[in-house]
């Protein structure tokens, strides 16, 4: 009798166990066979993803549908593209659809072609606290050509508001045009002859006296008018002159001037290309505004 009951109770221990076995396995979508009928798709994104991360959730105007599997890795380095696989739930879909008349859905849960091919995916930023990003899928008017990759439907995507902000600052274009202005502003200052400008400017100033000197010799009878007026055209060449020294002396590569010049763009291109830096870092890490500086581990 105790061996039979002994038997029993092995019997019972492992049935259960078998049974919280299988029970785990279902919940935590081990078998993929209870799943398989769900839809799936691949969206890729030419941004930093940090933030988004496997089981996280996919909403369709706000309303979750699905959740991320998996990511793609290594498929190509050029501008770090991040494809993303991602699965739809048919039972969060049937639970918030509506009956009848359905232009998303049709009565299996599943997307409609015709909506299917106007899907765009978006990266959207949950929390500047926690900083998790989740994907949003929304209907736009273009439709889109249905294309495969990894042997499932590409749903294209649009760029983040990180990535937006970024790409409409493009800091790093301004840095590169402040770095060519300089380049060109320099190289053209360089090329003015500044000797011969001067030298034009004094024989100029020379002639202009002696032709004035000419007319007042010859139409001295004419008056004292003509006499105030040649003195006055006297005095403004003579400031001619003087703004033409001035000017040799502003633009010598030695003055001030070229050198506050050339000092005031290098600044300019150094805070550029900080800013730069900056909006790179916003870009992947949003919370960093509401956790600030982190302290030094002893």
């Amino acid at each position: 009798m105790k061996t039979k009951r002994n038997n029993a109770l092995v019997g019972i221990f492992c049935f259960g166990a078998v049974v919280i076995i299988i029970g785990f396995i279902v919940f935590t979508g081990g078998f993929s066979s209870f799943r398989g009928a769900n839809e799936r798709f691949v969206m890729v994104f030419h941004e930093n993803v940090y933030g988004l991360h496997e089981g996280g959730k996919v909403t369709l105007n706000g309303v979750r549908i699905g959740r991320v599997e998996r990511f793609f890795l290594g498929d190509a380095t050029e501008d770090g593209p991040v494809p993303v696989l991602v699965e739809i739930n048919r039972k969060l879909v049937l639970r918030h659809m509506v009956e009848g008349g359905n232009e998303l859905f049709d009565d299996e849960g599943f997307f409609k072609n015709e909506a299917l091919s106007r899907l765009e995916a978006k990266l959207i930023q949950e929390s500047f606290v926690t900083g998790i990003l989740y994907i949003n899928l929304s209907t736009g008017n273009e439709i889109n050509e249905s294309k495969e990759l990894y042997g499932f439907r590409e749903i294209p995507t649009n760029d983040s508001i990180f990535a937006e902000l970024s790409e409409s600052i493009n800091l790093e274009k301004l840095s590169k045009q402040v770095s060519e202005l300089m380049v060109t502003a320099t190289q053209k200052l360089n090329e003015l002859d500044l000797a011969k400008l001067s030298l034009d400017f004094s024989k100029t100033n020379n002639e202009m006296q002696l032709f004035l000197k000419q007319i007042s010799s010859s139409y001295s009878p004419l008056g004292p008018k003509l006499t105030e007026s040649v003195d006055e055209a006297k005095i403004a060449i003579g400031k001619v002159a003087l703004l033409g020294e001035r000017l040799h002396e502003m633009l010598d590569p030695s003055s001030e001037f070229r050198f506050g010049f050339s000092s005031t763009m290098r600044d300019i291109s150094a805070m550029s290309k900080s800013l730069k830096s900056l909006a790179d870092l916003i870009e992947r890490n949003p919370q960093a505004f509401i956790r600030g500086k982190g302290e030094a581990s002893e």
